[in-house]
């Protein structure tokens, strides 16, 4: 009985090292080594990432400003006046216009509505309020419709425009486009805050 005794905790003893060894193994499990959570694709084909990406300053010293943008974005080269950047189904425009004088950015940013609605097909306005985190600047949100660049397929997007006033009197207008799925209000935000006129 003695030695069967020792023979059933020597095999649970094993059984936990055994148990104990494998499970250290696991990458996930090790705090030196996280893995990185690979993005998915949606059921509209859109990817979903895990963290957003990080910022990186674009600066044009003809243009005269600087701007931050998503680090896996590339430059649309075909865009001289202003900048723009793409990502998959995301973009971003920065573009300056000069309203005409005495005109504030608020009343420019209501005359334009209907040349946004315009260029956006789908286009529903969802709100148009003045900015409590960029200064002076107004905020249009609306929605559009899209078509994935990846798959071909419509999606609804959720975009943003940001009328920033300059001291030069003219308008910088931030316009960051994506599927509504993937809206991150608080990444636009963080673009626009961004923006800097350096000459």
């Amino acid at each position: 009985m003695s030695n069967r005794f020792r023979q059933l905790v020597f095999y649970l003893i094993l059984t936990a090292f055994v148990l104990s060894a494998c499970s250290s193994k696991s990458p996930n499990l090790q705090s030196g080594n996280k893995s990185t959570p690979k993005a998915a694709v949606n059921s509209e084909g859109s990817v979903e990432g895990g963290s957003e990406a990080p910022l990186v300053t674009y600066s044009d010293t003809k243009q005269g400003f600087s701007i931050a943008y998503p680090k896996s974005w590339t430059q649309d080269k075909s865009v001289t006046q202003g900048v723009k950047f793409v990502g998959g189904d995301d973009w971003m425009a920065l573009e300056f216009v000069t309203p005409s004088t005495g005109t504030d950015v608020m009343t420019y940013a209501k005359n334009d509505v209907a040349a946004v609605s315009a260029s956006f097909p789908g286009f529903k306005q969802l709100n148009m309020n003045a900015s409590t985190e960029v200064k002076n600047a107004v905020v249009l949100g609306f929605n559009a419709e899209g078509t994935s660049t990846v798959t071909g397929k419509a999606f609804t997007a959720h975009n943003e425009r940001y009328y920033m006033p300059l001291t030069d009197g003219r308008i910088a207008i931030l316009t960051v486009v994506g599927p509504e799925n993937q809206y991150d209000r608080e990444g636009v935000r963080d673009i626009a805050l961004t923006f800097k006129m350096t000459k």
